[in-house]
């Protein structure tokens, strides 16, 4: 027998020697899983962030793309606590765009008053010229000076001094 057989059949018989060979492979094997796992949750947060980044850039772009204007306004108190506003609204953008409330301030008193559109919000295709809108609000002691805000969907607001 050769040295080199004397010392495979040393390892064979050995069974220490194996058992550290065969731990120290499976040590290896679960310590590249967990790895992968690891590597695999950070990856998928990671896509999760950035989706996120784009719909939030998304949103600003579309935001600063809203363009409306409000033409035409005729406010008319009726009683003591409520104004009803006539107006036309032109959207300047390619955009659709949902108009939702309306703010109304008293210059003289300073008053507050807001209203959501009813019946539905008012949408505006882009390039729309609407026919003449009513809108009524709720404002204590109105005097027939206002400042008026109407809100867009996209958090935009449309302003305007009356009269």
């Amino acid at each position: 027998m050769t040295a080199h057989s004397l010392r495979l059949n040393h390892l064979i018989r050995n069974r220490r020697g194996f058992s550290a060979v065969i731990a120290t492979i499976f040590m290896v094997l679960v310590v590249l899983f967990l790895y992968f796992n690891v590597f695999m949750f950070i990856q998928n947060q990671d896509i999760k962030f950035q989706d996120a980044i784009s719909q939030s850039q998304q949103l600003d772009v579309d935001r600063n793309a809203e363009r409306v204007t409000i033409a035409n306004i005729q406010p008319a108190v009726i009683g003591s606590d409520q104004v009803t506003i006539t107006c036309t609204f032109i959207n300047n953008s390619s955009l659709p765009v949902k108009i939702t409330r309306v703010w109304i301030k008293d210059l003289v008193t300073g008053n507050v008053g807001n209203s959501t559109l009813s019946p539905l919000p008012l949408v505006l295709s882009p390039g729309e010229i609407t026919v003449p809108q009513t809108f009524t609000v709720s404002i204590q002691s109105p005097s027939g000076w206002f400042y008026l805000q109407f809100v867009t969907s996209r958090g935009n607001l449309v302003s305007s001094n009356i009269p």
